[in-house]
């Protein structure tokens, strides 16, 4: 019986292997693991000397483009003192703290001169590979800002632009790097720039090419592809380990089921004993017939995800939200059943085909979109600026930064519409992306009135809208001091 459970699918299997590697699909390790790179065009040397460098403690990060009311934020650089979440400082005090890391801020900044950062990690380890290089970058990019504001507060806007540009480079130029916690973590140091990027556009003595090299900066974020290489990697990865699962055995235990250790006790723990019986036949048919069912759906569902990915990068309409929506649709109708498992079920015999299911997967590419939906609004505030120092004014649409300082208006991932702008009668301008509902609010940031956030973070995910946020003035800055939010 078993074998014939598992003639079927294996061979449905093989098919469908066949097919995708007819098609170009890379579906193992040694062909998705990124060429070496020269040692003198990897920054690899410097920057692990510089994670030494920095001590191992939480980032001491003043407030900046702190959000004290939707749509509105305090200038971290303009306050009277380095605030943070957990401490207040002098200036003079929270300057002491970051020249400490100066030297190592100076290495890094090695990553502007070359043309990779690599890590150089042996993916042939698969789920074994250790990956030490993540928890110090995180820290890095986070004193990297802070440093940012304190320059920004000195009056020092080239030392500013040059580590944020540092920031940005420790992430387009590790995007070889196709580990799905890596992409994860390179969303992280993206949105780390953004707080630092704000802080320095409401600066006055900011240069237009100081802002033009970082709006390049910005544009070199390529986080669709990046999320696209990720997910072949991880393929190619769970490919590896679901193999290793049928041959060797060990699914039970990455269950979290069957024996807890081998100890005894008298009477025995029936119940236990059971569950083990039935964990062990579980495995044995999984690893006999079911894993070719679930290595089918697996792929099947890797595919949708990277189909939707690089739908996205070729969609001219840039409605990412109807490529995202149509996978959620397409990835709830992949099922591919196992011979045989209704009547194991009746008997609680696992199949362990929720091991399989990719399920971190969409919501990786829905942080992707997010982040994508950020830097095309950063991107848009740069150009903004740019314009409002060249002619002394914003202009009336967006159209009017093309294609002096933009290639094109920047559409809106979230319905294919270009970004909203208009100029306001105070000397600001509103700028904004719908948001993940896709509904054009008319530009209102606020949450509502059924939501329980509390929060007033501009990418909120219960904002009618993102709204790119405008200076605070006085009176909501106190406000929001002596009436913090909940």
């Amino acid at each position: 019986m078993v074998m014939s459970f598992r003639v079927r699918p294996a061979n449905e299997l093989e098919a469908y292997k066949k097919y995708l590697r007819d098609h170009g699909e890379k579906l193992e390790l040694s062909q998705v693991q990124p060429p070496p790179v020269a040692p003198e065009s990897n920054a690899v040397n410097e920057v692990q000397k510089a994670f030494g460098m920095i001590e191992a403690t939480a980032a001491k990060n003043p407030e900046a483009m702190q959000m004290v009311a939707p749509g509105k934020a305090l200038i971290g650089w303009s306050q009277p003192d380095a605030r943070g979440y957990d401490f207040t400082n002098s200036w003079e005090e929270f300057a002491t703290v970051v020249e400490s890391d100066r030297p190592a801020f100076e290495l890094l900044h090695t990553v502007l001169t070359r043309p990779k950062l690599d890590f150089q990690l042996d993916y042939k380890k698969g789920v074994n590979l250790l990956l030490p290089q993540l928890a110090p970058l995180k820290l890095s990019t986070q004193k990297l800002s802070a440093a940012c504001i304190l320059d920004m507060h000195q009056g020092d806007t080239s030392a500013a632009v040059t580590n944020i540009l540092t920031m940005l480079a420790l992430v387009h130029k590790n995007a070889g790097e196709g580990l799905l916690i890596s992409h994860l973590v390179r969303i992280a140091l993206v949105s780390f720039a953004v707080a630092p990027t704000w802080e320095l556009l409401q600066t006055t003595n900011v240069t237009g090419a100081q802002l033009a090299a970082v709006q390049a900066g910005w544009e070199q974020m390529d986080c669709l592809r990046d999320a696209e290489n990720a997910f072949e990697t991880d393929r190619a990865w769970s490919l590896e380990l679901l193999q290793k699962c049928r041959v060797e055995g060990g699914i039970s235990g990455m269950s979290g089921s069957g024996s807890s250790g081998g100890s005894w006790t008298w009477p025995p723990d029936w119940h236990e004993l059971a569950d083990n019986a039935r964990s062990g036949v579980g495995e044995t048919l999984w690893r006999s017939s079911w894993s070719y069912s679930d290595e089918l759906c697996l792929l099947k569902r890797y595919q949708i995800i990277m189909e939707a990915a690089r739908a996205m990068q070729t969609n001219h309409s840039g409605n990412f939200k109807a490529d995202y929506d149509a996978m959620t649709a397409r990835l709830a109708s992949v099922d591919v059943t196992n011979e045989g498992a209704a009547f194991f079920r009746i008997l609680t015999i696992p199949d362990f085909s929720d091991l399989f299911r990719v399920a971190s997967l969409p919501a990786t590419l829905r942080k992707t979109l997010r982040i994508i939906a950020a830097r095309d609004v950063v991107v848009t505030a740069i150009a903004l600026k740019r314009y409002q120092l060249q002619h002394g004014a914003w202009p009336d649409k967006l159209a009017a930064l093309v294609p002096a300082l933009l290639p094109s208006v920047p559409i809106d991932p979230y319905d294919g519409k270009p970004l909203r702008y208009h100029p306001n009668a105070d000397g600001t301008f509103l700028l904004y992306c719908v948001g993940e509902d896709g509904v054009d609010d008319g530009g209102d940031p606020t949450c509502p009135t059924t939501s329980s956030s509390a929060s007033f973070y501009w990418q909120n995910d219960k904002a009618r809208d993102w709204v790119w946020p405008q200076p605070a003035t006085p009176a909501e800055i106190q406000y929001f001091r002596e009436h913090p939010p909940k």
